[in-house]
């Protein structure tokens, strides 16, 4: 539910910080692809390899995309060689993160 999502979107003083949790080398690129409650984490699949920062670059600009916002608004703050991801949003208030997060969940 929507109260899950706030576990992993967070109020930030330039905006909210989001905990993925994501799987690279997919056949499909969805983000968000789901909610980890165990983890506090919302789940993307990504088609690019985790080589050289792709898989990086491409979860900020689908979140980009996702939000409608440029990807230039988006930074990777923890995690840049790792499964889990603590993502920078500026200039996006947590509740507006987490309501275009869900429209794209059904």
């Amino acid at each position: 539910g929507l109260m899950d999502l706030c576990e992993a979107v967070k109020p930030h003083p330039l905006g909210c910080t989001i905990s993925f949790e994501v799987v690279p080398g997919s056949s499909r690129l969805t983000v968000p692809s789901g909610y980890n409650p165990w983890r506090r984490a919302i789940e993307a699949h990504l088609t690019q390899e985790p080589s050289r920062g792709r898989a990086n670059r491409q979860l900020k600009e689908e979140l980009a995309r996702v939000l409608g916002i440029s990807e230039l608004n988006v930074e990777v703050l923890s995690g840049h060689k790792n499964a889990r991801k603590l993502l920078l949003v500026k200039g996006i208030a947590r509740d507006v993160a987490v309501s275009a997060l869900k429209l794209k969940m059904k």
